[in-house]
């Protein structure tokens, strides 16, 4: 054996005599390295399948023609150095949005059109399923391989191989390493010689999919590794990262050593006037055109109409997809199969025809069951989720108050999320900030949770797709309405409480519930004795009590009162009697609390009006109820221009009587339950509605009728009613409006004509009637008193052709026996009214 001395003897034919050993190859002039050729080595760590033309997959994604061309002439300017980023030294562009945002499909068309212009670049595709290139192993190597590529026969293609023969292990290097050996120092040397950079791209790379890198401290490195390559060098790389807003990702790029030379292009947050539902139409019209020609042209049976799918069909997928691709990709994948009819396949995709088992969206399925997989505690996860899937769900709930409400730790619910941000976004909007006319810092916006896809709700709540990750709405609704009633009895009994600030949102989960779920909590729900020892021991006393002369006390009873009281009943059922203490309970204890405020409305002449006709509507056909037309709604009106929004004498919100949901007094269990309150015998008299209280409200009315005299119609105009022969003995007027429902506890009931409130000639028609019924009930004061004489001098009860001649009459003898009844001479006085 010859010494370790013995010189290397080579030839350019490959001949090598090495030690005393004799060996020849011939790698058509490459240099070699023992007996592996150096471009042996740099394939062999390369990851074919993550070029952007690998053959690994034929359907490669790419942007529709005419979609996303804002995005994408953002993103050209920027590579090309014509932006104001770019010339602020913006090295780096995060392109981020949620899974099947369509990010791949934007960096394969930002790739083919910097190869069309001729501008050298490397690209590299990530992939989760692709062991090949779901590391970062093959990172640097595939970024090598095509930069070798780009500049054939160059100094470029003689630094990289010269590189890997000074060490043939590099690619077990850092990634920073690698970067700096196998790409920044082979351009630098290009450039230094006299290959002018300024005013051109010396490079471009591209990295997709970096969140299916599967090691996520690979992911920090990757980014971390480029950056430190960079730092000392005058190269001109943009660096477009498409990816998934990751934590780690999220993290690196807000890092001190990325936040300065990186800009974000968001597809979630509609950035730069993109607007991806055009563009989500302009792809399901183009395509369900081509589907439609297609099977036309094949088929022998019935073809598709013209028009097909229609328009109603097309806007309700793109409200689905959530300006996310990956939903109307599936779609139009599902539906274009040559195997069926499009318009059936269409129809199991809008739940027109059972699917029978084929799956239309099992490509999204699985899409979101792998994301649900990597969440740290996917329970929790699912909980909080729950929220915003309820039958009624209510206003956004910042994570604070999430966190308060489910009893978890200050800052859990964006821990629990951190790795869901291809779902869910945590963001903090501006506009969810309370006081908006003051520039308040972002970092004290509150923060709140944003589902990036529509149809994760349909998957989660659908067992046969969601299978583990089922979301059993009416089991989490039962637990959601436990955290309600300890949240409130905890920490929101004061009087700065606000039920439309964040803290106050929970309130609207009673209310969701209330006409969703309470009805049928007895067939779907277990009721948990968590729930039954929460309403019990909840005071709605000590809730209500701060807030009985503040602006939130009658949106309070609408919005917990009344659908607290719904589940009271809900939970008592032939199944659990037992149950009723605690409804009988809650009941005793509001009314103790209630029968207090009813004093308020006795010294008030309008709301006395109030009080007796919430008392007695329907009762008579003088105080119907008033009914909504039969093709509209009240707006929350009434016929005495009160707000039934806010009037901080009406504090128990009666005047909310007129609300078409509440003219059947079955629809609103709380004033149902002020109803039976005032009717309840056991009351102190002076709760009672006496004679005083009936004078009050009669005086009110004819004041009303004082202002509508000069209104009434007369019968030379057109009327819409119905003047019936009048005779003395006439009981009242006919009116097409007025009838009476025997079907709803015998009720009253008169029909209104337009959606606000009734009309002129309907509100003169209701008011002689209140008048008529209430006059009778009343009270000696001096005020009614002159009130009566004064109209019993009008003229207009005595009109030969007025309208509502029997109304008229009427009430001008209830005016004459009044006056009789009340005069001095009158030994009876009040004392004998009848108001029963």
């Amino acid at each position: 054996m010859l010494p370790r001395t013995t010189p290397m003897i080579s030839s350019d034919r490959g001949v090598f005599i090495n030690g005393g050993e004799f060996r020849q190859h011939n790698y058509h002039g490459q240099p070699l390295v023992g007996n592996k050729a150096l471009m042996d080595i740099i394939m062999g760590a390369v990851a074919p399948n993550a070029f952007h033309d690998s053959g690994a997959s034929f359907d490669k994604p790419k942007c529709h023609p005419q979609t996303r061309v804002k995005i994408l002439e953002i993103i050209m300017h920027w590579i090309l150095g014509k932006d104001e980023v770019a010339k602020a030294g913006k090295q780096f562009m995060w392109l981020n949005g949620a899974a099947g945002c369509g990010k791949s499909a934007i960096a394969q068309s930002t790739v083919e059109s910097c190869i069309e212009r001729g501008l050298p670049l490397a690209s590299f595709f990530f992939s989760r399923s692709d062991s090949t290139r779901n590391h970062a192993g093959s990172l640097v190597a595939t970024l090598a391989y095509q930069l070798y590529c780009a500049f054939p026969g160059t100094e470029v293609q003689t630094d990289i191989l010269s590189a890997i023969q000074k060490d043939p292990f590099i690619f077990k290097k850092t990634l920073q390493q690698q970067f700096i050996a196998l790409i920044i120092q082979p351009l630098t040397i290009y450039f230094s010689k006299g290959q002018s950079t300024q005013d051109r791209l010396s490079f471009l790379i591209v990295i997709d999919g970096l969140d299916e890198c599967t090691d996520r401290t690979a992911q920090k490195a990757i980014l971390t590794g480029l950056t430190e390559s960079l730092r000392n060098s005058n190269l001109c790389i943009p660096i477009l990262v498409a990816s998934r807003p990751e934590q780690e990702i999220k993290l690196s790029f807000g890092s001190k050593y990325l936040k300065g030379i990186h800009t974000g292009l968001s597809l979630d947050l509609g950035d730069e006037g993109y607007d991806a539902n055009s563009d989500i139409r302009l792809y399901l019209f183009d395509r369900f055109a081509e589907i439609k020609d297609d099977f036309n042209n094949r088929t022998t049976s019935r073809k598709l109409v013209q028009d097909w799918p229609g328009d109603e069909a097309i806007e309700m997928l793109v409200k689905k997809s959530s300006r996310q691709f990956i939903y109307a990709a599936t779609v139009i994948r599902y539906v274009e199969s040559t195997r069926h009819r499009p318009d059936h396949r269409l129809d199991i995709i809008l739940n027109l025809r059972p699917d029978k088992g084929d799956h239309p969206f099992a490509e999204l399925d699985l899409l979101y069951a792998v994301i649900l997989e990597s969440a740290l505690d996917v329970e929790k996860v699912l909980h909080v989720l729950s929220l915003n899937f309820l039958p009624a769900p209510p206003p956004p709930i910042a994570c604070s108050i999430i966190e308060k409400l489910l009893s978890y730790d200050e800052g859990e619910v964006e821990t629990l999320f951190c790795d869901m941000g291809a779902l869910v976004q945590i963001s903090k909007p501006r506009d969810s900030f309370p006081r908006r006319d003051v520039d308040y810092d972002p970092e004290h916006y509150p923060s709140f949770l944003r589902i990036l896809h529509a149809s994760l709700g349909e998957y989660l709540l659908d067992v046969a797709r969601s299978k583990q990750f089922y979301i059993d709405i009416h089991y989490e609704t039962i637990r959601h309405v436990t955290h309600v009633l300890r949240y409130f009895a905890s920490c929101c009994s004061s009087s700065s409480f606000n039920p439309n600030s964040n803290a106050g949102t929970p309130t609207y989960i009673l209310d969701s519930i209330n006409y969703h779920v309470g009805p049928r909590i007895d067939w779907h729900s277990t009721i948990s004795l968590e729930l039954r020892q929460s309403m019990l021991s909840f005071s709605l006393k000590a809730f209500l009590q701060p807030h009985i002369s503040t602006r939130t006390y009658p949106q309070l009873l609408e919005i917990f009162v009344t659908p607290f009281l719904e589940l009271s009943e809900a939970i008592v059922g032939p199944q659990r009697p037992t149950s009723s203490h605690i409804r009988d309970h809650q009941q005793r204890m509001l009314g103790s609390f209630l029968i207090q405020q009813i004093e308020r409305y006795f010294n008030d002449d309008r709301l006395a009006l109030i009080l007796v006709l919430f008392y007695n509507l329907g009762l008579h056909r003088f105080v119907p109820i008033l009914a909504p037309p039969v093709r509209g709604h009240y707006s929350y009106s009434n016929p005495f221009n009160l707000n039934p929004h806010y009037d901080e004498r009406d504090i128990l919100s009666l005047c909310r009587i007129w609300d078409d949901s509440n003219f059947r007094f079955k629809a609103n269990i709380f004033h149902r339950y002020v109803r039976q309150l005032l009717r309840d015998p056991g009351q102190p008299a002076k709760y009672a509605l006496g004679p005083i209280v009936y004078e009050r409200a009669t005086l009110s009315l004819l004041k009303e009728l004082d202002r509508m005299v000069p209104l009434l119609p007369s019968t030379s105009g057109k009327l819409d009613i119905v003047i019936g022969p009048v005779t003395d003995d006439a009981e009242d007027d006919t009116h097409p409006k007025l009838s009476f429902d025997s079907a709803n506890d015998g009720q009253w009931q008169f029909q209104c004509s337009t959606k606000s409130q009734p009309d002129g000639e309907e509100l003169c028609f209701l008011v002689l009637g209140y008048v008529i019924f209430l006059l009778p009930r009343s009270g000696r004061s001096d005020a009614l008193i002159a009130a009566c004489e004064e109209h019993g001098r009008r003229s207009y009860i005595d009109q030969p052709d007025g309208p509502f001649p029997v109304r008229r009459r009427l009430l001008h003898a209830e005016i004459d026996k009044y006056l009789a009844r009340v005069s001095p001479t009158s030994c009876e006085g009040t004392k004998d009214v009848n108001v029963t």
